[in-house]
């Protein structure tokens, strides 16, 4: 892997004063201008941080001749959907110009990359940017990986899943596991017309359309939290939207397995990222 720069703890935002911080990762020696990808942790919308995995999977993609961002994003607790998107589009606009404060050349390509409930807010960001015609103040998103992502918040808890399906390791056996989506809209136990048509419009598969960016879902076969079928379901209605689509299923996997940082997935990533794929 080539060296990597790293800079944490910097303010890329601040909204309703409330300043929101990023890490910056980017090669040491750059071969020309950089593809910006902001990348998205996961935990539910309700936990997780921008460190996360970051020797692991952050730094073996910006080794690769990328300048990414790991960006904190206002959790569930503190700020309802779609505080969320917000904060990502506050980041399109305002990270590029983080790397190039710091002499790092970039392209003026902006990509999104998140895992889990990071890529759920990736995807939305990247759909309604094609439905609105603008992600941010003066950036467009021209690529998204999303890993493992629920696509369709109506099915949290009824997406069929593959017969081989386990949950992640890091769940005890047993878990109960909480309405992380419900929670995220603010949304009560009562299930009604009005809840549903929220989850609904908060679900990637509910904003396809044939204008946007090219799309790479990564998921594991082996997922039981968020099943596969969320990704197939996704990649369906975009292809039928005529948007560009690829999936990528990854053998044996769970639910934020190591697998996932192979060096093969990462190479996947990086290259559509990029859009050398």
């Amino acid at each position: 892997m080539n060296p990597v720069h790293t800079e944490t703890d910097v303010i890329y935002a601040s909204i309703a004063g409330r300043e929101l911080r990023c890490d910056l990762h980017w090669p040491v020696v750059t071969p020309g201008p950089l593809t910006v990808a902001i990348y998205l942790h996961g935990g539910g919308w309700a936990r997780g941080s921008r460190a996360d995995r970051a020797e692991e999977r952050l730094a073996p993609v910006a080794g690769a001749g990328i300048a990414v961002a790991s960006i904190e994003y206002r959790l569930s607790r503190e700020a309802r959907w779609p505080a969320q998107l917000d904060d990502v589009r506050a980041a399109i606009d305002a990270v590029p110009r983080l790397f190039a404060d710091r002499g790092v050349a970039v392209s003026g390509r902006i990509a999104l990359w998140g895992c889990s409930a990071g890529g759920h807010v990736a995807l939305m960001a990247a759909l309604t940017a094609a439905e609105t015609g603008e992600a941010g103040a003066g950036a467009v998103v021209d690529a998204v990986v999303a890993w493992f992502p629920p696509t369709d918040l109506t099915l949290m808890t009824d997406a069929p899943a593959s017969p081989g399906a386990r949950m992640p390791a890091f769940l005890p056996p047993g878990a109960a596991i909480p309405p992380f989506e419900r929670m995220l809209l603010g949304l009560g136990e009562e299930e009604d017309d009005e809840s549903v048509a929220r989850l609904r419009d908060a679900s990637p598969v509910s904003h396809a359309a044939p204008d946007v960016c090219p799309v790479l879902l990564i998921h594991g076969d082996e997922d039981a939290l968020i099943p596969a079928s969320h990704s197939d379901a996704l990649r369906d209605v975009l292809l039928t939207a005529g948007s560009p689509v690829s999936m990528l299923l990854v053998r044996g996997a769970t639910h934020e397995d190591p697998l996932f940082d192979a060096p093969a997935v990462l190479g996947a990533t990086a290259a559509h990222l990029k859009g050398s794929a």
